[in-house]
């Protein structure tokens, strides 16, 4: 809020910058707005990022770091839609007291915001969506902070898995969206340097009923495991089905993590494990390495009402979004007015961190904008008596 006896000044100063930058505030909160796939019925990724963000704010404004101004969180939904963030993305820019955006699950969404994020010198942190464009988008300088997997580690990894289980022909069954074809890219790149063969390449619409024709299509090519990009609707059509067919016509299943962003388990139902399928992951309350990430479960236990680790929905999204909340108070404690501009400048200068992912020796560089690495990559079953457990 306003100091009384400087309401008139400051409103008279905001009108000069907002004509001239749109990047200053002279109110005393600061706003990062969650803007997410809120309103698809299936997905929780929204919802776990919300709270993570949510959780750190808490503490930032608890420990006093900031000083009379305060951190909130605010959420608007594009329900998966890109045009509906790109109107979204363009209000909040309007916004004085908003310092940055925070997106959510979907790659595709998030890669039509990313121009936008020069245009209105307003960055986007990203907390989940992985495709290498989304950070590696040529524009200087850069607006765009994850704290996510990357598809390029991704592949890498699903590549290194597919070997280690003694297989070395692989297919793929990809969306046909920015995401489905920044996977397909990277794991091209990196098969034959591998001495992997990729023995076939099947796409999918988003919203598709049916997708095991494109499955026995690939094994019928000689694919000895399958590679899928997906998200919790399509990914839980194919499970069903492959569960559905005799035994000796299943493959193996490296899944991406989309499937994770939503209801999987309960709508595959007793499917899931009829199928042999792994998910990769870069966080787990399993996995507790840091005394940030064994707090943050117990606020998490506290906020949802949730006793057991493997109910906990989407742990990544919740992880990582507060990682990236405590970075942009990092920086706001260097920078005592809501310069964006400034913001965006100290993101590149962190100090080290003991996050709830892991500890960051610097999360940033003006010339590396990932906080995460390969080394954070892991896969997970999930469990029969729910969850996802790391696999050793």
């Amino acid at each position: 809020m306003l100091v009384r006896g400087t309401r008139f000044k400051c409103i008279a100063l905001m009108g000069f910058i907002f004509l001239s930058s749109n990047s200053y505030s002279c109110a005393d909160e600061a706003v990062i707005l969650i803007d997410a796939e809120f309103g698809i019925p299936t997905s929780t990724s929204a919802q776990a990022i919300e709270l993570g963000a949510k959780i750190a704010a808490r503490e930032i404004n608890g420990s006093g770091i900031l000083g009379d101004r305060k951190l909130t969180i605010r959420t608007s939904n594009n329900r998966g839609i890109s045009a509906v963030a790109v109107d979204n993305f363009i209000d909040a820019a309007k916004d004085a007291s908003v310092i940055a955006v925070m997106g959510g699950k979907f790659s595709p969404v998030q890669q039509e915001v990313v121009p936008l994020t020069r245009d209105h010198s307003l960055m986007l942190l990203n907390p989940w969506g992985s495709a290498d464009g989304i950070v590696d988008n040529g524009i200087n300088p850069n607006w765009v902070f994850r704290a996510s997997l990357k598809d390029e580690w991704a592949s890498s990894a699903f590549l290194l898995e597919a070997k280690r289980r003694g297989f070395s022909k692989v297919g793929l069954i990809l969306p046909n969206t920015s995401w489905g074809r920044s996977g397909q890219a990277a794991i091209n790149k990196q098969a034959m340097s591998m001495s992997v063969t990729i023995t076939g390449e099947r796409w999918y619409n988003w919203g598709e009923r049916s997708l095991v024709q494109r499955y026995l299509d690939l094994i019928e090519g000689g694919a000895e495991i399958i590679i899928l990009v997906a998200n919790e609707l399509e990914g839980s059509v194919l499970v069903k089905e492959v569960a559905s067919l005799e035994e000796g016509r299943r493959r193996p299943i490296l899944s991406h993590w989309g499937i994770t962003g939503g209801e999987f388990e309960q709508m595959t139902a007793g499917a899931l494990h009829l199928v042999d399928l792994t998910v990769i992951q870069t966080f787990s309350f399993h996995r507790i390495r840091t005394a940030r990430a064994k707090e943050l479960l117990n606020s998490v236990f506290n906020e949802t009402g949730v006793a057991e680790i493997h109910k906990i929905k989407s742990p990544v999204g919740i992880a990582q979004a507060y990682d990236l909340t405590w970075f942009l108070a990092l920086a706001m404690q260097r920078v005592r007015i809501n310069d964006r501009n400034a913001l965006r400048k100290e993101m590149e200068k962190l100090p080290s961190f003991s996050g709830a992912v892991k500890n960051y020796e610097r999360p940033f560089t003006e010339v590396n904008h990932e906080a995460l690495s390969i080394n954070e990559v892991f896969f997970a079953r999930y469990a029969k008596e729910g969850g996802l457990l790391p696999i050793d």
